[in-house]
């Protein structure tokens, strides 16, 4: 009996031993489980934070949302369709952002919501769309306005860029013009200069400044560096934004042109926004948030804020006749009494897109003659610097 009770405590402590490195076992394998999904976590965090820097082509993310239409149409499944668009574009950092949307879809993301983690590549116009298009059934149609609205967009911002690069290309020439004569035109005349007696005070300052900027161009160019990083650095602050946006609407010759622009991407946005079925309420919080100029994107957040108090939009527009003209306000609230508010809207959104194309090309002529006279002006007053000295030399010498 004995040596049995002996044999069974034996038994009992090996069975607690086992037990014991059992649970061992489960807590390391629990651990080792954590810290596996925890780095798993980080890595993925990591990818989405590399993802959401990348910028994206208007013309290759345009492609890819017309091709994730056409497959839709097609009857092809969402997550098929997106995985065949991860492997098409051109752009490899697109086809990664497609590739991360393609795998939250199949663990159950919606599309919409998935898109919303890139906020650079899909604005959140296009994210709204989309959700409204998965909620009522009609993710392809609202695709096809999301292209349309983004090909416009573009079309318009290009027609715009264009009316401002050239000057800037043309003061470009002239300053490099301006540099080349400073650097090494006047250098070697400076000697022949030297021996004249009487020279012009104009061509003396001339001088003077030229090689000033010679023997200080360091100091200056650091100055200036300077300078334009500040002025960088001040403009991303929210009083800086706040700034460019007053001084878009204010600047002399281009303000009209900006004013349109702005409006037409105002109606246009709040047009397919409404067309697809958001509420107008909801509609205008999404336009304020999405409109890049400040000012105006200050005004239209105080105009939800009257449509959620229940206002019409019509009169809730009419509150900044500065803003937002008589005939855009007539035509807005046409479109509410009729009920075809996103057809006005669109129609707003067409005349002034034309406004954009017909001031773009006037603003280029009418510039045209200002810089050449302005190039004229400084090259020949650099000219007039040179020939004052000799025609006087000619002069005393014929004396």
């Amino acid at each position: 009996m004995k040596e049995e009770k002996e044999q069974t405590k034996k038994e009992e402590l090996v069975e607690e031993v086992k037990k014991e490195e059992a649970v061992k076992t489960k807590e390391t394998i629990g651990e080792e489980k954590t810290s596996q999904i925890q780095i798993e976590d980080k890595k993925k965090a990591k990818l989405l934070k590399t993802l959401q820097s990348y910028k994206i082509k208007v013309p290759t993310l345009l492609i890819s949302i017309k091709s994730l239409a056409a497959l839709l149409k097609a009857g092809i499944p969402l997550s098929e369709t997106i995985e065949t668009i991860s492997g098409q574009s051109s752009d490899q950092n697109l086809n990664k952002i497609y590739d991360y949307i393609s795998n939250e879809v199949k663990k159950g993301v919606s599309l919409a919501k998935a898109m919303n983690l890139f906020p650079k590549v899909f604005p959140r116009t296009i994210s709204s769309v989309v959700e409204a298009g998965e909620k009522g059934g009609s993710l392809e149609k609202n695709l096809i306005f999301v292209a349309e609205t983004i090909q416009k967009e573009w079309e318009i911002n290009k027609k715009l860029k264009g009316a401002i690069i050239y000057p800037v290309i043309i003061v470009g020439m002239t300053l490099m013009e301006f540099l080349g004569m400073i650097f090494i035109v006047l250098p070697k005349l400076e000697t022949m200069f030297e021996a004249f007696e009487n020279i012009p005070k104009f061509t003396l300052f001339i001088m003077s400044a030229s090689k000033f900027i010679r023997t200080n161009w360091m100091y200056i160019f650091a100055i200036l560096a300077v300078i334009i990083t500040l002025i960088i650095l001040y403009l991303k602050t929210k009083s800086g934004k706040k700034f460019l946006g007053w001084l878009a609407i204010h600047f002399p010759i281009l303000k009209k042109l900006f004013i349109a622009n702005i409006l037409a991407s105002f109606s246009r946005t709040l047009s397919v926004l409404l067309a697809s079925g958001i509420p107008l309420e909801q509609s205008m919080e999404i336009a304020s948030a999405t409109t890049s100029n400040s000012i105006y994107a200050g005004i239209l957040k105080e105009i939800h804020q009257s449509i959620h108090d229940g206002k019409d939009l019509s009169i809730s527009l009419a509150e900044y006749p500065k803003y937002f003209n008589t005939s855009f306000v007539k035509m807005v609230d046409i479109g509410e009494v009729s009920g075809s508010l996103e057809d006005n809207l669109m129609y707003l959104h067409e005349f002034y897109s034309e406004e954009v194309t017909e001031m773009s090309n006037n603003i280029v002529t009418f510039v045209e003659p200002l810089l050449l006279i302005l190039v004229g002006a400084i090259i020949g007053g650099l000219g007039i610097t040179v020939l004052m000295p000799i025609y006087q030399l000619m002069g005393t010498i014929n004396g």
